[in-house]
């Protein structure tokens, strides 16, 4: 018998392996590219069951495993309550963006479970039996670990009912061959309907449905109570009695007053008479179509539309255009300010059709959940004039006759799977609604076009395509005239790079008694710079404002760059021009190299930065190595991933000739690193994909792009380094020539040693330790202490394993006493010493 053979004997035996309930379990898991991601559920008993109790989980990197102790939490879950699954039928979970195989159709769309990795576990609860996270309650599970990612870019299906899992630290899916069948994702996309990988859903399984009819199908809102009868009739069986729920799609507009009624044993239907009540609200928001679902356990369910007349209420304001979800990278900058962000770019425009200008001091924009923004005082928007709320950001950038506010709590909060977004006066009252769903999740704004009282349809798909348009009609003009108009002429169309200039000559029309701020935008400073700073200011009666753009001679080899230049000011049109700036020959860049980078650290072995914590995001790093003759300055050069900006050089950041400089995902860290430059990314991580991803460097504010590198993800756990240093091709780290199997080598090179323009490591000796428990001090003698520097005593429980070291003195030669040339003597109270059983210090720069 093997050893892993004897550790399932004498787990089953200790009852390490857990008896699944075998009703319900997880069927078959598909790990695919980007986010397609889906979890199949299957029956594999003849009788419905319903899901309410069940929990699905999700147990992420380090925590992978952490299922297998009581008491964990999962890093994402997806409650199953309300939900079932026919007789010997199934329940498809898939990401929200899930768009492989074409098939799949997800009953449930979330990215709470179905967003993970190759290296994270999937666990399913029964919470009848135990509360989540406790192993009692554990049905089914597919165990992956953290080291191994077995589950990458593969799909796992069932061909047998047994247990598939135990509790074992480092058991997989893969120990069980005679649960889980293995197919590649290519097989599981191609499948045809019978295959056992084919991914199955609720209503391909299900045998019996649902259907309903009303005794009305229209309604006016303000018709009152108990309106409509509904009658639901089943298919299939008639033996038993059959519980069915009915649900409104739109509680504001249609209430559910009879919610449950049973179709009895014998008979195909029941009515349930006056089961709907009309909600009559007080705005102006046409007639609604609502939708009346029926459901019962393990039946597919039936729909109806209802349509509910407005009764010609009238409301001063109209909500023209919603923005949810944000579209990716630079299209996505809805507030303009430079930076997309799916939060901030959220946005909400609202349209004043009063006749008069109205007062919005006071009122609030709230979402499903709660109060989202409280419009400040002075608020009045002119009559036919839009007013935009953003999620957040600096709405300067943004012209024309519109007003534009940011919300006055943390986000907007827009759902991209669908919300409500509504309006209420100072009073409290509601003066405006509107309820979207899925279709707000388009990468696109939903917007009401050509009219402010047509319904709202893909922005994308109307007028030229643009994606969204806060603060004007969806083809960018002017909801109502503006104040006055910007406009440029350019003394010239192009300037070199190397010490060319343009004048811009910057006009307004409109009251000229006043001062005028306007916001000057460059859209690349890496190109050109105006002289007047991002702000210039007509005084009065000044019609023109002259702007000297200045070329900035970069080292990148960009031939013709296009440079857009924008004035905007409140209320007035956006002036707009554009230039070009020639190269002046720069050949490509070479002076430094991508030389090492570690996306996915080993695990136990991936503590990079040496800070003695294993951390799978703060240990990634990337290693630049300066292969030129002279000194590089970096002071605010930039590295990006695919998905954008992860550090910034900070200001005097001087790589000399031969040297390299290695940035960390975070974490503090320990150690002279063979005395290359070290730093941590001032984004909080690098966010290296250890599927592939691409690492670029960019000139300061990430105009040009100087170093790019993409990689697929075939090596993990390990760096990626080039043989030899500075020149070589990129390999595996353990294959480098020299590496001797070491995984990875930051800041030296491959073979351990330092690079040529490397500074000479500090060592700092501590040459005597004593403790004074009595009163509470620590004596130390060091030597080695540069005077002037500033040094951290740190302490630790365990040498930080899991107690971090924690910085609680900060020492300097002249708080010390020297005792002999270059030693000195350090008295440091610790309270805690009387409190610990063991202590350990240690001294550093910080």
């Amino acid at each position: 018998m093997n050893y892993r053979n004897l550790l399932l004997v004498l787990c089953l035996v200790s009852g390490l392996v857990p008896v699944a309930r075998a009703e319900v379990v997880i069927s078959q898991y598909y790990e695919g590219t980007s986010f397609n991601k889906w979890l199949e559920l299957s029956n594999t008993s003849d009788t419905a069951i319903s899901l309410d109790g069940f929990v699905l989980t999700r147990w992420a990197n380090a925590a992978t495993e952490a299922w297998k102790q009581d008491g964990a939490s999962p890093g994402g879950s997806d409650s199953l309550d309300g939900l079932s699954i026919p007789p010997n039928g199934s329940l498809l979970l898939g990401n929200t963006r899930a768009v492989v195989p074409a098939y799949a159709v997800a009953d449930v769309s979330t990215n709470g479970t179905p967003n993970f990795n190759g290296d994270d576990s999937v666990v399913l609860y029964d919470t009848a039996l135990g509360a989540l996270g406790d192993t009692a309650a554990i049905v089914d599970a597919l165990s992956f670990t953290d080291a191994g990612n077995e589950g990458a870019n593969r799909s796992f299906y069932r061909i047998s009912e047994g247990v598939g899992f135990d509790l074992l630290a480092g058991s997989t899916v893969l120990d069980y061959p005679q649960v889980w069948g293995v197919a590649s994702n290519q097989e599981v996309d191609e499948a045809e309907a019978g295959d056992p990988f084919y991914l199955q859903s609720f209503s391909d399984s299900a045998s019996e449905s649902l259907s309903l009819s009303l005794s009305s199908s229209t309604i006016g809102e303000d018709s009152g109570a108990a309106q409509v009868d509904v009658t639901v009739t089943r298919t299939g069986s008639l033996l038993e009695d059959l519980t069915v729920t009915l649900s409104s799609g739109d509680d504001t507009e249609a209430m559910i007053a009879t919610e449950t009624g049973v179709i009895l044993a014998g008979q195909a239907s029941v009515t349930l008479l006056g089961a709907i009540d009309a909600v009559n609200d007080t705005i102006e928001d046409g007639d609604q179509e609502v939708v009346i679902t029926a459901t019962a356990t393990g039946l597919s369910s039936g729909t109806v539309s209802l349509t509910v007349t407005d009764d010609n209420d009238t409301s001063p304001i109209a909500i023209t255009e919603i923005l949810a979800d944000i579209p990716s990278g630079a299209p996505g900058d809805a507030n303009g300010d430079g930076d997309t962000d799916s939060a901030d770019d959220e946005f909400v425009e609202i349209v004043n059709k009063s006749g008069a200008p109205l007062d919005m001091s006071g009122w609030s924009l709230r979402d499903r959940s709660e109060e989202r923004h409280l419009f400040p005082t002075g608020t009045v928007v002119p009559s036919g004039c839009a007013i935009v709320v953003f999620g957040g950001g600096s709405v300067d950038n943004l012209g024309g006759s519109a007003i534009f506010q940011t919300v006055s709590s943390i986000r907007l909060g827009l759902n991209n799977a669908g919300d409500t977004v509504s309006v209420y006066d100072a009073q409290g009252e509601l003066v405006a609604s509107v309820n979207y769903g899925s279709e707000g999740g388009n990468d696109q704004s939903l917007v009401r076009d050509p009219e402010i009282s047509d319904g709202f349809t893909l922005h994308g798909g109307i007028g030229d395509g643009r994606l969204f348009s806060p603060g004007t009609r969806s083809d960018g003009s002017d909801f109502c005239p503006p104040l006055g108009e910007l406009s440029f002429s350019l003394s010239a169309g192009a300037m070199n790079e190397n010490g060319g200039s343009i004048s811009a000559l910057l006009r307004r029309t409109g009251d000229l008694s006043v001062p005028l701020d306007v916001v000057i935008v460059v859209t690349d400073e890496t190109e050109a710079l105006s002289d007047l700073g991002a702000r210039g200011t007509f005084l009065v009666d000044e019609s023109s404002l002259t702007i000297t753009l200045n070329a900035v001679d970069d080292i990148a080899e960009d031939g013709t760059q296009i440079v857009e230049l924008r004035a905007v000011a409140p209320g007035y049109t956006t002036a707009s021009a554009t230039f070009e700036v020639e190269d002046d020959g720069d050949g490509p860049f070479g002076d430094l190299v991508i030389n090492e980078f570690l996306s996915d650290p080993p695990n136990p072995e991936g503590d990079a930065n040496r800070d003695g914590t294993l951390d799978t995001s703060q240990d990634e790093f990337i290693e630049l190595l300066n292969v030129s003759e002279d000194a590089f300055d970096l002071s605010d050069y930039e590295i990006h991933d695919g998905v954008g900006m992860r550090h910034v050089f900070p200001v005097g950041t001087l790589l000399a000739a031969g040297r390299a400089i290695v940035v960390f995902g975070g974490g503090s860290p320990v150690g002279g690193f063979g005395g290359s430059l070290v730093q941590t990314a001032s984004s909080g991580l690098l966010g290296l994909n250890n599927s592939g991803d691409t690492i670029l460097l960019k000139t300061p504010g990430g105009g040009s792009t100087l170093l790019e590198f993409e990689y697929d993800g075939s090596v993990l756990d390990e760096s990626v380094s080039r043989s030899p240093d500075g020149s070589g091709a990129f390999v595996a780290h353990s294959q480098a020539s020299g590496a001797d199997g070491v995984l990875f080598s930051p800041g030296v090179t491959v073979d351990g040693n330092t690079f040529d323009g490397a500074v000479a490591i500090q060592f700092i000796r501590i040459t005597d330790f004593d403790v004074d428990r009595e009163n509470l001090e620590v004596l130390v003698e060091v030597e080695g202490l540069t005077p002037g520097d500033l040094y951290c005593f740190d302490v630790s429980l365990d040498l930080g394993r899991s107690s971090t070291w924690f910085p609680f003195e900060l020492l300097t030669t002249d708080s010390g006493i020297e005792v002999s040339p270059g030693r000195h003597r350090f008295v440091i109270p610790d309270l805690f010493i009387a409190d610990e059983t063991a202590q350990y210090y240690r001294i550093r720069k910080p």
